[in-house]
This record gives C-alpha cells, sequence and structure tokens, in this order.
C-alpha cells in the first residue's frame, strides 16, 4: 500500500465533508505523532486561501485552484517528512466542484491516480458540534449531509480505500501498526 519514491513517506489525509473537525483531528494525529519521535509534516487545508468564492458560492475556478494547489503544496513538501498529515486531499475539491458543477471527465484521471500516492485516508463522519460559523465555513446542515454522502459515492466510484476516522487512538494504532508490520 505504500507509494513508490525516493523516500518512504507515510502520506495521510484527513477527508470529509466541511464542519467535521478534520483539522482539529489532524493537529491532534501530528502532535501525537511528533510525541512518538515521528518526524512529521503538516498541510493545512488550501481552499482557506483561494482567491476566488467558496462554499455554495463556489465556481469552477475556485475548485480547480484549490485541487492544483493541493497538488502542488503536497508534491513540494511531502518528501521532507517521514509522516505527512494533509488536511483533505485532491478528492475533496473534485467532489465539491462535481457537486456543483457535475463530473468532469478529464478531471477524474488526474484525481484518480493522485488519490494513489495517500497511504491513509480518514474520512471524518458528520458531527454537529464542529459545524459552526468561523466566518469562511458553510454552516447549511444540509448542504453538508448532500457533500458528505457525495463523498461515499465519490470514494466508491474511484475504488479508494479509506478508514472511518473513530478515535485518535485508532488511527495511530492503524497507521503505525501497519507501517511497523511492513518495516
Amino acid at each position: 500500500m505504500f507509494k513508490e519514491c525516493d523516500k518512504m513517506v507515510i502520506k495521510i489525509a484527513i477527508i470529509g465533508t466541511h464542519g467535521t473537525g478534520k483539522k482539529t483531528k489532524a493537529h491532534e494525529l501530528v502532535a501525537m505523532l511528533k510525541k512518538q519521535g515521528k518526524n512529521t509534516g503538516f498541510l493545512d487545508e488550501v481552499v482557506r486561501g483561494c482567491p476566488f468564492p467558496v462554499n455554495q458560492e463556489t465556481t469552477k475556478k475556485s475548485q480547480e485552484w484549490t485541487m492544483l494547489n493541493q497538488f502542488i503544496k503536497e508534491i513540494e513538501q511531502e518528501d521532507k517528512f517521514d509522516y505527512f498529515v494533509c488536511v483533505r486531499s485532491i478528492l475533496d475539491a473534485y467532489i465539491y466542484y462535481s457537486h456543483k458543477f457535475g463530473r468532469h471527465k478529464t478531471l477524474e484521471p488526474f484525481v484518480s491516480e493522485h488519490m494513489k500516492t495517500y497511504n491513509y485516508l480518514f474520512k471524518v463522519p458528520i458531527n454537529s458540534v464542529f459545524l459552526q460559523d468561523d466566518g469562511f465555513r458553510a454552516t447549511d446542515k444540509y448542504w453538508q449531509k448532500e457533500i458528505d454522502e457525495l463523498f461515499d459515492d465519490a470514494l466508491s466510484y474511484f475504488g479508494v480505500s479509506f478508514h472511518e476516522y473513530k478515535s485518535l487512538k485508532d488511527t495511530l494504532d492503524i497507521i503505525l501498526k501497519e507501517k511497523n508490520q511492513n518495516a
């Protein structure tokens, strides 16, 4: 399940619809990996830097910008670390794109191929505690549910294996157990 590269990097993406606590969980995971002496990097969600409209007002340009910047930031940083934790993946931006504009046959091979570079995907389920107005994130719970359902469809469509995020301990156990079995 490990990707091919010059250096063995364990790349992890915390994925799912908006307002589920992905960033919080990613920070906790990075902290725990570092406490265990692991050289760990972190990539925050790039969509917050998008210069174009996002959320329900998103444009094609917005989601293309987000996908490409996610890709660029990952390839710039991932080989600097033994473990690299990303808040979101390219699939996340594609899901928001396809929700508003439908499937894009040209982008799909790019998304599908790049999804193979993640060693682990952890999909965070909806938790109403995290869907709060922070001045950026959309707070429409129905839209949140629509996006969550699209995640399930897209993960199946692209044939991407993932884990449901249950707890920090469970996530850490999955990552470190498999790493040790393949060492």
